[in-house]
């Protein structure tokens, strides 16, 4: 069975302190993470059952703690048995609707060729060993991982509301950090699970929208172990959080790059484009010309790079062509893209973001996509830690 029934785990209260957000957010941004552990201070959280990866890389005195406090956790955690949660989160003005359940990594494949479960970026195998330590000798599992499906017809949750009552509310709260508002359903009726369940099958493939390296660790640990386990371990499951990609409180933005230590002219000759020059912040979303348009800014200028017979389908393959041998942070805020392209020797470069109707064709004809393509929603907008489970026997 490709969708699993996880027995969910959840704190009693102390909710805004509970949830934090995933750990490869604000990863240029120590003070946004210094603010959370002043204000989560000495109260369990899940900020002590993760790694925030602006700390990587990953020491043994840190997995050590890590590991303890998924240990000490189950203490202050209910057992609310095997559910699926229908979670309401409403945030920069929109509501977004997400089903958290367990996926089988038997039915995913990091190259997603012949698996139900589809990665959307290429595996970094770099990024897995310190997420693969932490699920090591961990009792507990969390996760940010955002699954999407496709369901134009709202078929999977248009009469959920149906299936749930005020007393299957699990948790009700605001999210720290402008994270919006959070409302989960606890659905353990098992005629409405296996509902659910089969009108998403239905739907066809189901494509990791975020959290692509988590699900490839949790894959990795459970190909570890797996011979050495009973076939139904709860390693061989990892949870998720499942997405209607036609949700109207789910969109798709840009990741936009910095490129540093550089002469800005002489990277900006090496692309095959014609220069507009523009004042101010150079957004795509405003820009009127055919092809490919990539805006960019320098300490001296700013302007669009314009493509009109490009090569590829994506303007992030246009660009990273050209610039993936140097070096590049990635960032979602176009303020910061801004201020760190003016800086000497730097230049910032600002990418479309991608239709989302676009996005399940797009898979279906290349496969994965180019690392750090999209973003589902802001960095505030991202899945915050809420629920555990249990993924030793």
């Amino acid at each position: 069975m490709v969708l699993h029934v996880p027995r969910i785990l959840l704190p009693k209260d102390n909710w805004d302190k509970w949830a934090v957000i995933a750990c490869d957010q604000h990863t240029q941004d120590l003070e946004y993470w210094k603010r959370v552990e002043e204000f989560v201070g000495n109260a369990p959280s899940t900020l002590n059952l993760i790694c925030p990866e602006i700390y990587l890389p990953l020491d043994e005195n840190r997995i050590s703690k890590i590991h303890k406090s998924l240990s000490d956790y189950k203490k202050v955690l209910i057992d609310h048995g095997p559910c699926f949660i229908l979670v309401r989160r409403l945030v920069s003005g929109k509501e977004r609707i997400g089903l958290v359940v367990a996926v089988d990594l038997e039915e995913y494949q990091f190259n997603g060729s012949d698996s139900i479960i589809k990665p959307t970026e290429g595996t970094i195998k770099e990024r897995l060993p310190a997420r693969v330590r932490i699920r090591e000798n961990a009792e507990l599992e969390l996760s940010h991982i955002l699954v999407l499906y496709d369901d134009p017809c709202f078929s999977v949750t248009r009469n959920l509301d149906d299936s749930v009552c005020e007393d299957d509310k699990v948790y009700d709260f605001d999210l720290m950090e402008k994270g919006g508002h959070i409302t989960g359903y606890r659905i353990n009726n098992e005629k409405v699970i296996k509902e659910i369940s089969e009108k998403i099958l239905s739907l066809g493939p189901l494509l990791v929208g975020d959290g692509n390296h988590s699900l490839a660790a949790a894959k990795s640990f459970w190909e570890q172990i797996k011979g050495t386990v009973q076939a139904d371990h709860p390693a061989r499951y990892a949870m998720v959080e499942l997405v209607n990609v036609h949700d109207p409180g789910l969109s798709f933005e840009p990741i936009h790059r910095v490129v540093s230590g550089i002469e800005p002219e002489e990277l900006l000759k090496r692309f095959n484009a014609r220069i507009e020059e523009i004042k101010g912040c150079p957004l795509n979303a405003d820009f009127p010309f055919a092809g490919h348009s990539i805006g960019f800014t320098t300490k001296d200028r700013s302007g669009v790079l314009v493509f009109d017979n490009p090569v590829y389908d994506l303007e992030v393959e246009t660009l990273d062509e050209i610039i993936d041998s140097y070096s590049i942070e990635y960032e979602h805020d176009p303020e910061v893209v801004e201020k760190l392209g003016k800086k000497q020797g730097n230049v910032g470069f600002f990418l479309p973001p991608l239709k989302k109707s676009n996005f399940f064709p797009l898979i279906k004809k290349k496969g994965v996509l180019p690392r750090k393509s999209f973003s589902l929603g802001k960095e505030n907008e991202k899945r915050y830690y809420i629920e555990a489970r249990r993924i030793v026997s």
